[in-house]
């Protein structure tokens, strides 16, 4: 069980590192991280121990050493209670944020939804300059869509886009998870046009009322069934052909997207990978990536088929997008 506890504290603590987290400025924690790392936890614990010991807790060096400790403990419940007592006891600290962070990933690790959310939000609210607010917003995107909730997801991702211009592998990362909201975002304007095109039926709407509630004006006596009113001489009944044109709905079309990248050779790159295919490539700039998308489609059944297609030859997870 032990064993277990050490694998999974290795996978949270060292493998998903936040580029930008602090680094220990103390050499003997330092050494002690490099310990831990090279397999020999149980030194690397007791060094840290014997530094805690040492150290007064008013000491600006103390909350340091309590989150080197969690970084090098044995069990998942000692590296949380560790990165606890930075949180809490040591709000105003520079490392606090380090250690809301990793409890959010300690807390999407467990599917912990709930406890991650909070964590991203108390650190968002107290830190709203943290350097780490991309890699932040990376795991409030996963935490959001696996608790069903898009709309904080997207709003975390384009937060976080905007704030790591200058990190092209971060912004590759949130700029795929991004793609799900550019679905929603598809979706919804697919059933707003639908929408549009339907009969306003609302008794009472502004501007247009219904004769079903307003009586019509009629000389006839009290009782008397309504007569019609004959057109006015010279006045030629109006035709079809009087009124305004409808205009016809926009045609949606439908295309596959392979790839969202930080630069235009990135996206030209892979915009060559399919261009032996005979496919329309085309490349869109949106959110500071470039989109690149194939096919033009009539119907999204047409596209899913091709995006399942383009999925078995090149791999990857193409998805369908619609574009007016």
């Amino acid at each position: 069980m032990r064993v277990s506890h050490i694998g999974w504290l290795v996978a949270v603590a060292l493998s998903i590192v936040p580029s930008n987290a602090r680094a220990q400025t103390d050499p003997r924690l330092v050494d002690a991280l490099r310990t831990a790392q090279e397999g020999q936890g149980d030194s690397a614990r007791a060094a840290v121990v014997r530094l805690l010991a040492g150290t007064s807790p008013s000491d600006t060096l103390y909350p340091q050493i309590l989150y080197t400790q969690a970084m090098v403990a044995g069990t998942a419940a000692d590296m949380r209670r560790q990165l606890q007592r930075v949180a809490v006891e040591y709000g105003t600290s520079s490392w606090a944020d380090d250690a809301l962070l990793r409890l959010v990933q300690m807390d999407y690790a467990t599917r912990n939804y709930e406890g991650a959310a909070r964590n991203l939000e108390r650190l968002r609210l107290d830190f709203p300059s943290t350097p780490l607010l991309p890699q932040a917003s990376y795991w409030a995107g996963r935490t959001y869509f696996d608790a069903n909730n898009p709309a904080a997801a997207c709003r975390w991702l384009a937060d976080g886009m905007a704030a790591s211009r200058n990190d092209v592998e971060l912004q590759n990362q949130l700029g795929y998870l991004y793609q799900r909201c550019d679905l929603r975002a598809d979706s919804g304007a697919t059933r707003a046009a639908g929408d549009s095109t339907r009969p306003d039926t609302t008794v009472g709407a502004a501007g247009a009322p219904s004769t079903a509630s307003t009586p019509r004006s009629t000389d006839s006596a009290p009782g008397a069934p309504p007569t019609a009113s004959a057109p006015s001489a010279g006045s030629p009944p109006s035709s079809p052909s009087d009124s305004a044109p409808l205009e016809p709905p926009a045609r949606t079309t439908y295309r596959v997207q392979i790839a969202a990248v930080r630069t235009r050779k990135g996206a030209e790159d892979a915009a060559r990978k399919v261009r032996p295919l005979g496919l329309t490539v085309v490349t869109v700039e949106d959110g500071g990536l470039y989109k690149v998308r194939i096919g033009e489609y009539r119907t999204r059944e047409a596209a899913q088929t091709a995006a399942a297609s383009l999925r078995t030859r090149l791999g990857g997870s193409p998805f369908v997008v619609a574009e007016p």
